[in-house]
C-alpha cells in the first residue's frame, strides 16, 4: 500500500531529511495542555534534519521596521458585513468579546504588550470554538485561552530543544524578514489548522521585516512566510479576497470542519493556498 501523503505531497514516511525526533516532545506538550485531540489527526512523530550549534544562521544587521499602530475598526466592520451576508450562521458562530481582565492575563502569560489593534480584534470576539467552520478560510480564530495553550506548547518544545529554537533547520520568506527558527517565543498564534500550523503575529522579525508583522509558521511549516506586515494588513487582505468573490462554501464534507476553501487557486489548504496567492515559495525546505 501507498505511503500516505500530506498537504504538501511529502510521503509520510518518506524521512530521508529529517533526524530529530520531535513527535514525542510535541506529543506530550500538547497532551499536558489539553490539545492532543487536535493531532490525532497528523502524525504523532516527525522528524527533521539537525541544525549544529556552529552553523545556527547569522542574524544580519540593522533593525527591523517598527510596529504599526493601527485602526481595524474599519475592517472589522468590512468584516461583520460580508460574514452576516454569506455565511450560514448557525455554522459560523464567533464567541462573545474578551474583557480586559483577559486580555491583560493573556498579556502577563506571553511576556509581550500587545498592540492595540490585537486587544481590539478580540475586544470584537474572543475568537470562536474550533468546533465550528471557521472564519478565516476553515481557520479557526483562536479564542485567548487557546492562543496561550499553544503559545505554551511551542515554549515548551524549545525547551526539550534545550532552548535551541534552530535545533531543526528552517527558513524564511522574504529573505531576512522572519527569524528562519523552527519556533520562536515571540511568535504568537491566531489561527490553528489542526496539526499544529498557525497563522501568527511576529515580534522577533529580522531586519527586512516588521515588528507585529502576520506569518505563517508551526509543524509543518519549516520555510516562514510573512503574510501582511501587521494585523490590520492582514485583515484588509482577508475581506478583500472576500468581497471579490474568492471563496467557495460547497466542498465536500470532512472530519476536519473546514468547508470554507479559496477558489483561486482552488486550494483545500488556506496556508498554501496563501503562499500560492504572494508568490512564496512552499512549506518544506
Amino acid at each position: 500500500m501507498a505511503a500516505p501523503i500530506n498537504r504538501a505531497g511529502m510521503s509520510v514516511m518518506d524521512r530521508s531529511r529529517r533526524n530529530v525526533l520531535i513527535g514525542a516532545s510535541i506529543f506530550g506538550a500538547l497532551s499536558l495542555a489539553g490539545l492532543l485531540p487536535t493531532m490525532c489527526a497528523m502524525r504523532q512523530i516527525r522528524t527533521k534534519s539537525p541544525m549544529a550549534e556552529a552553523s545556527r544562521p547569522k542574524r544580519p544587521p540593522g533593525q527591523a521596521k517598527p510596529l504599526l499602530e493601527e485602526d481595524i475598526a474599519p475592517v472589522l466592520a468590512r468584516l461583520d458585513a460580508w460574514y452576516a451576508a454569506h455565511l450560514p450562521p448557525d455554522k459560523y458562530v464567533f464567541n462573545p468579546p474578551a474583557t480586559d481582565a483577559l486580555l491583560d492575563a493573556f498579556e502577563r502569560l506571553i511576556g509581550l504588550k500587545m498592540p492595540r489593534a490585537y486587544r481590539d480584534l478580540y475586544r470584537w470576539h474572543d475568537g470562536e470554538n474550533d468546533d465550528r467552520w471557521g472564519h478565516i478560510y476553515g481557520l479557526p480564530l483562536l479564542p485567548l485561552h487557546q492562543a496561550g495553550a499553544q503559545w505554551k506548547v511551542w515554549v515548551d518544545v524549545i525547551a526539550d530543544f534545550g532552548g535551541n529554537r534552530y535545533e531543526i533547520r528552517g527558513g524564511a520568506w522574504p529573505e531576512h524578514a522572519v527569524d528562519p527558527a523552527y519556533i520562536n517565543p515571540r511568535w504568537i498564534p491566531l489561527t490553528h489548522d489542526g496539526s499544529g500550523n498557525h497563522i501568527g503575529l511576529d515580534f522577533d522579525p529580522w531586519p527586512s521585516g516588521r515588528v507585529g508583522q502576520v506569518i505563517l509558521f508551526g509543524r509543518d511549516e519549516d520555510v516562514k512566510a510573512v503574510l501582511a506586515e501587521s494585523l490590520g494588513k492582514f485583515l484588509e487582505w482577508i475581506a478583500g479576497l472576500l468581497e471579490s468573490g474568492n471563496f467557495r462554501l460547497e466542498a465536500a464534507e470532512e472530519p476536519v470542519l473546514r468547508r470554507f476553501r479559496l477558489k483561486a487557486p482552488p486550494s483545500n489548504d488556506f496556508h498554501e493556498g496563501a503562499r500560492s496567492l504572494l508568490g512564496a515559495p512552499g512549506p518544506f525546505l
